[in-house]
C-alpha cells in the first residue's frame, strides 16, 4: 500500500530534519499506524535524494493526511489538526528542544535562534507554505519604504475585542493564547501540537521565547512572561528588554504600549515582540539631533518618521536604561492641551512603545510616543486610524505597524480583487449593489473611479492604482498616530516636550 511508503518517507524526513533518533523510529512508526487505524505494515525504501531536498514537510505530510481523509479516519475539517498530531509524534519533546537550544546558545546565540526557527519551519509549526499565500509589497513613501502585507493566515481583531480581553478574569485554561500552558494544547479551536518554546530569564523572572506561526517578518517571535500578568512599561520592563537583547543581540525587541488602541492585541499577558528583520523605521535617518546636559554621552535624535520617535544610542546599558525610564515616566504625566495631548482623564492615555537593538556593542533605543484618548469626533482613538481609513486597517496600531510594516486583514485579498474589477471596468460599479462587507470601501472605490474617469484601464493598472491607494492610506494612518503632528504647531509642541525632559536641539 502506498500509505506505507508515505509513512516511511515521513520517518526518513524526521530523522534528517527533526532529530528523530534511530532508536525511536519504530516507536514513532507504530504510533502513526495507530492514528491511521492500520495494523499491518510493509517497509519500503525511500528516495533519499528527493527527500533530502525538502525544506518543508508538506510533501511527506500531505499524502498521509489525504489518506486519513479518504479512508474516513478524519473529516475534511480535521486536516490541520491531524497533520500536526502526526508531526508531533516524530518531533523532539519540548525539553529536548530546550536542551538543544541551550547547548547551541552557549556557543553562539544567533545560531541557536536560527536553529529554533528552522526547526519550527521543518516541523510545520511555522507553516511557510500557507504564509506564502500572503501578499507582500514595498511602497516608497515620503519617509522611505513602508511595507504592506495582506495576511490571510490571521484573524482580524478589533479594538473592542482587545479591550475586552484585557478585562478578562482569566478563568479558562489556558488563561490566554500565549500562556505557557498552550504548548501541546488543542482545545477551544487551538492547535498547538507542534509548538515548541525555549526558556530564558529576563529581569530575574522566568520568560520563554517562541516563534509566531503568523510570522509577519523574518524570524518573527514573541518573548512571553512565564506568569499570566498584564502588560506594563516601567523600569523593570525596560531592564528586561536589555536582558533580552544581551541574550540575543542579532534581533530587535520591542514592547507594545500597555494600553488599548495603541497597544498590541493581547494586553492581559506581559510579552515583547521581535525578530531578525530591519524594520522600515530602523532605516529612517535623523530629522534633527538633540543633546542632554545630564546624559552627554548619549547620541540622541528625533527620527524623520511619520509618528514621534526619539532615538537614543549609547554603549552604557545602565545609563541608557535609566534615561529611557526617565522619559517613560515623564511622558506618562505630560499634557499639552494646545495639541490635544492629555496624559490622563479618568484613565491613563499616554504611553511609550520602546524598541531596542544592539550593534557592535552599541545599544539603540527607539521610543515612540503614544496616546489612546478618544472623543466624539474620533470615538475609536484620536491618535488611531481615522474613520475614513478603517476600511483598510481598524485594529490597534501596534509596534510592528508603527515601525512601518502594515499587517492588513486577509479579507482585503478578496475585497481588493473585487475593487480591481470595478476600476478596470470588468464589472459595472453600482453602489446600491455593494455587499455588506464591501460597503466600507465605497468612498475609496468612487475616489479611484473618479481618478481614472473614462480612461481604459488594464487589470494590471487597476491593481497598481489600488496598491498606491492602500500605500497612501497606510502612510496617513501612521500620520494619524503622531501625537505631535508634522506642522509648525506640532513641531513646536514636540520640542517643548523634549525641553521638559532636558533635551535641546543641537546647533
Amino acid at each position: 500500500m502506498m500509505i506505507y511508503q508515505n509513512v516511511e518517507n515521513l520517518l526518513y524526513y524526521a530523522q534528517n530534519n527533526l532529530l528523530l533518533d534511530d532508536l525511536d523510529t519504530a516507536y514513532a512508526r507504530n504510533l502513526i499506524l495507530d492514528e491511521l487505524k492500520l495494523t499491518a505494515y510493509e517497509q519500503y525504501e525511500v528516495n533519499a535524494d528527493e527527500l533530502d531536498a525538502l525544506t518543508t514537510p508538506d510533501a511527506v505530510l500531505d499524502p498521509i493526511v489525504n489518506y486519513a481523509v479518504e479512508n474516513g479516519v478524519i473529516t475534511e475539517s480535521e486536516r490541520e489538526y491531524f497533520g500536526d498530531k502526526i508531526m508531533n509524534i516524530v518531533m523532539l519533546k519540548p525539553s529536548q528542544v530546550a536542551d538543544t537550544f541551550a547547548d547551541l546558545h552557549s556557543r553562539n546565540p544567533v545560531k541557536a535562534f536560527d536553529w529554533l526557527y528552522d526547526y519550527s519551519v521543518k516541523s510545520n509549526y511555522v507553516k511557510t507554505t500557507k504564509l506564502a499565500m500572503n501578499k507582500h509589497w514595498e511602497a516608497k513613501g515620503t519617509k522611505g519604504k513602508i511595507e504592506v502585507t495582506v495576511n490571510v493566515c490571521r484573524p482580524e481583531k478589533n479594538n473592542a475585542e482587545t479591550a475586552k480581553a484585557l478585562k478578562s478574569k482569566g478563568t479558562k485554561y489556558p488563561e490566554c493564547d500565549i500562556c505557557a500552558d498552550n504548548i501541546g494544547y488543542t482545545g477551544g479551536g487551538k492547535n498547538n501540537k507542534t509548538l515548541r518554546y525555549v526558556p530564558m530569564e529576563l529581569g530575574g523572572e522566568e520568560w520563554f521565547w517562541q516563534f509566531s506561526p503568523y510570522s509577519y517578518f523574518n524570524q518573527h517571535g514573541i518573548a512571553i512572561n512565564g506568569e499570566h500578568v498584564p502588560m506594563k512599561i516601567d523600569g523593570e520592563t525596560i531592564e528586561k528588554l536589555f536582558d533580552f537583547i544581551d541574550f540575543m543581540p542579532g534581533y530587535f525587541i520591542g514592547c507594545n504600549a500597555a494600553l488599548p488602541i495603541v497597544g498590541g492585541s493581547i494586553l492581559s499577558h506581559d510579552h515583547f515582540q521581535g525578530g531578525a528583520k530591519v524594520m522600515p523605521m530602523h532605516k529612517a535617518s535623523a530629522l534633527y539631533k538633540v543633546k542632554s546636559a545630564e546624559y552627554p554621552y548619549v547620541d540622541a535624535c528625533v527620527v524623520d518618521w511619520y509618528n514621534n520617535v526619539l532615538r537614543l544610542s549609547c554603549t552604557n546599558r545602565a545609563k541608557l536604561a535609566e534615561l529611557t525610564n526617565k522619559i517613560n515616566e515623564a511622558w506618562k504625566s505630560y499634557s499639552d492641551e494646545s495639541v490635544g495631548v492629555l496624559a490622563k482623564t479618568t484613565e491613563q492615555h499616554n504611553a511609550i512603545t520602546p524598541i531596542l537593538r544592539k550593534n557592535d556593542g552599541v545599544y539603540t533605543m527607539d521610543i515612540i510616543l503614544r496616546n489612546n484618548r478618544c472623543d466624539e469626533t474620533y470615538p475609536d482613538g484620536i491618535f488611531h486610524a481615522h474613520p475614513e481609513y478603517m476600511n483598510i486597517k481598524s485594529e490597534a496600531i501596534g509596534l510592528i505597524e508603527a515601525m512601518g510594516l502594515f499587517v492588513l486583514p486577509g479579507r482585503l485579498d478578496r475585497q481588493l480583487a473585487e475593487i480591481e474589477k470595478y476600476i478596470s471596468k470588468e464589472e459595472k460599479y453600482d453602489a446600491s449593489k455593494l455587499s455588506d462587507d464591501m460597503i466600507c470601501h465605497k468612498a475609496m472605490i468612487e475616489r479611484l473611479l473618479a481618478e481614472v474617469k473614462n480612461a481604459k484601464v488594464s487589470a494590471l493598472e487597476a491593481s497598481l492604482n489600488i496598491r498606491d491607494e492602500v500605500n497612501r492610506i497606510c502612510e496617513e494612518i501612521l500620520r494619524n498616530t503622531a501625537v505631535f503632528k508634522a506642522d509648525e504647531q506640532g513641531a513646536a509642541a514636540f520640542e517643548k516636550f523634549l525641553s521638559s525632559i532636558g533635551f535641546a536641539k543641537k546647533a
